[in-house]
């Protein structure tokens, strides 16, 4: 059983990043919002509440390691792209990051075409960025910022 187990957990790190396609999936209410996306075999869920300001909480379910370092590639649709650090908080079944906010980077994860996202310095996803417009109008009524 461990060996299958470990055999899963090398097959999802080792899946080749893939652009998805579907819209991410919003829901908010009560000083809080969040949005989701399957990624292969990863979701990918971006959630804000109003208690912490100007941080966007990441998760990625199921990650089967520890990780050191995470980062967010922002691809806007005249092809520039906004890199930014996320901090590591932890790891259970998912994996939890903190990207800490500014107007700069919500207008471009508003404004963006595709998201990528590596965890330590290897491209795990690619997403088209459908439905993140909406998420920024969510943070702005639901958490604030």
């Amino acid at each position: 059983m461990r060996s299958l187990l470990l055999s899963g957990a090398l097959a999802l790190l080792t899946l080749p990043a893939s652009l998805a396609h579907a819209d991410w999936a919003l829901s908010q209410g009560s000083g809080s919002a969040t949005m989701s996306q399957q990624a292969g075999p990863v979701k990918i869920t971006f959630f804000c509440t109003r208690s912490r300001p100007d941080q966007l909480q990441v998760s990625f379910d199921p990650w089967p390691q520890p990780a050191r370092g995470a980062m967010i590639w922002i691809t806007l649709p005249d092809g520039r792209n906004d890199r930014q650090p996320m901090d590591v908080m932890a790891r259970d079944r998912a994996l939890s990051v903190t990207l800490m906010t500014s107007s700069l980077v919500l207008e471009h994860l508003q404004q963006a075409a595709s998201l990528g996202f590596d965890i330590d310095n290897r491209e795990i996803a690619r997403t088209d960025a459908k439905g993140t417009g909406a998420f920024r109008l969510a943070v702005l009524e639901q958490c604030g910022f």
